[in-house]
């Protein structure tokens, strides 16, 4: 799983392992080591207690939460992204995006063996 963050916006792209794993456990999670006792962590979980997505940050993790029944639609389905823009109590809004993974066709030596080829665009400039 990958996060790419810009101001307001988080962004997950899943990969087919990614996917299998989210569907079997509920949850998936990633994480960055800064050495010592510093870690920085991002996960995708399944929430049978929200009927939104919703996008929480505690303790070094961001967790995003997907709903039940919205998460198996998207996992079964060629659906290729869940996207959400969630209210903040300061007046602006989260942008949430959660989708599958398309290989990088400009990216020759990149594995793409568990992305998304067959729903990817076949315009050779995108991911």
């Amino acid at each position: 799983m990958k996060l790419r963050c810009v101001k307001n916006s988080l962004r997950l792209r899943v990969k087919k392992s990614d996917l299998q794993q989210l569907n079997t456990e509920g949850i998936i999670t990633e994480t960055v080591a800064f050495g010592g006792q510093q870690l920085f962590a991002f996960a995708l979980a399944i929430s049978e207690m929200h009927g939104e997505v919703t996008a929480e940050f505690l303790d070094n993790l961001i967790i995003v939460q997907l709903p039940t029944d919205s998460a198996q639609t998207w996992i079964h389905s060629n659906e290729v992204g869940i996207e959400v823009q969630n209210q903040l109590d300061n007046g602006e809004s989260l942008h949430i995006l959660v989708e599958k993974d398309f290989p990088c066709l400009d990216r020759e030596n990149e594995d793409k063996s568990d992305t998304f080829f067959e729903l990817a665009t076949k315009k050779p400039d995108a991911c």
